[in-house]
């Protein structure tokens, strides 16, 4: 895909590569101390079946099929490549009949997670407006961008069906770069009439939640405001649709920049140094490896023990730097930056820092202005 983006003053095509990893050699969960553990060492798992459950209700599944190994505190699944999966027969043919109490059971009973909490629990807030956020929020990003062209009408269909249920207004709102994916809803938008489509054209970190209720929607308070991004809602539709969780997300995966960058489709799971050595090919020899956002300056030092979850989303691959950094020569470049207008410089983190790292990226000295306190 060819895509306009822009950040801060840098407007560029750039050509994103896509890249299919759903078959890797096996899955890892890890259970807190806490969690309970439905399989046993030696099990046959298939897709789909229930592996942990935490406190809160969150629940893990199985994303390929094989024989599980548990072993000190972790769960590892070898793929058969079988796909042998577990069917529900909770499926419906139309969501729209689904009644507000279904919806609810159905989330809470499968456990679906949403920002490391139930989904649920976002549907039972006192909220007065439903906001898709199509964007992708962090610099250089563009698993949204796919979720939307891949899935753009289940989205749009589920967004109706709880805007009617819960009674809630809803806004689906897209960057104006993001030009795909305007031509396709503006060609189907009409089907749902609930939703109102907005473009806009701000770049990161205006794309934020905070940023955009501050500027969009003034006059709510922001715990009256739900934001879902185009993957919870897939994995709300599949809920609702299919009575399953999702198994497959995306993860961008950018090499020294915007010169090579791929999104990848893999498995709930999946290691991240097996994406970066077989689905990308990336040789991470004297490379520092960054997750969702490099400017906020904190390097992943063991890539082998992290996992594919809805907390990934970038992986940068920078050439190494050993930059050491130094005192601050009081530019006020930071203050300058900073889109909530706040100092970086105070000895403690103003609570009102949404973390964007762009104090980070302009700071001379290279001072790390996020890690106060740490």
């Amino acid at each position: 895909m060819k895509l306009t983006y822009r950040f801060k003053n840098d407007e560029q095509k750039l050509d994103i590569k896509k890249v299919e990893y759903v078959n890797p050699k096996e899955i890892i969960v890890y259970p807190k101390a806490d969690d309970e553990v439905y399989v046993s060492d030696g099990e046959e798992v298939y897709i789909n079946q229930l592996l942990k459950e935490s406190k809160n209700g969150i629940k893990t599944y199985a994303t390929v099929s094989g024989t599980a190994s548990v072993k000190k505190g972790i769960i590892r699944i070898s793929n058969d490549n079988s796909d042998s999966t577990i069917v529900s027969e909770d499926t419906v043919d139309d969501i729209s009949k689904l009644k507000k109490e279904e919806v609810i059971n159905i989330c809470q009973e499968l456990g679906i997670e949403y920002e490391n909490k139930l989904l649920v629990e976002k549907l039972q807030n006192k909220n007065k407006v439903i906001i898709v956020n199509g964007m992708d929020i962090e610099p250089y990003q563009f698993n949204n961008n796919y979720m939307l062209e891949d899935r753009l009408e289940c989205i749009l269909e589920v967004t109706e069906v709880i805007s009617n249920l819960f009674n809630l207004n809803a806004y689906l709102i897209l960057n104006k770069y993001d030009e795909n994916n305007i031509e396709e809803v503006r060609k189907v938008i009409s089907k749902y009439p609930n939703i109102i489509f907005k473009t806009v054209d701000d770049v990161f970190p205006f794309t934020t939640n905070p940023c955009i209720a501050k500027k969009y929607f003034k006059e709510y308070k922001y715990n009256e405001l739900l934001f879902f991004d185009t993957f919870a809602l897939n994995k709300l539709y599949t809920a609702l649709k299919d009575g399953l969780p999702v198994s497959e997300r995306y993860v961008t995966v950018c090499l020294n920049g915007t010169d090579n960058i791929s999104v990848v489709k893999c498995r709930y799971g999946t290691s991240l140094a097996s994406i970066l050595s077989e689905a990308v090919n990336i040789d991470l020899t004297n490379r520092d490896i960054y997750l969702n956002n490099y400017m906020r300056g904190v390097k992943c030092d063991d890539v082998k023990a992290l996992i594919v979850n809805d907390n990934v989303k970038t992986i940068f691959i920078l050439e190494h730097d050993d930059v050491k950094a130094s005192k601050c020569i009081k530019c006020g470049k930071c203050v300058e930056i900073c889109p909530v207008n706040i100092n970086p410089l105070d000895k403690k983190l103003d609570p009102a820092c949404i973390r964007c790292g762009l104090c980070n990226n302009v700071c001379p000295a290279n001072i790390n202005l996020l890690n106060k306190g740490k």
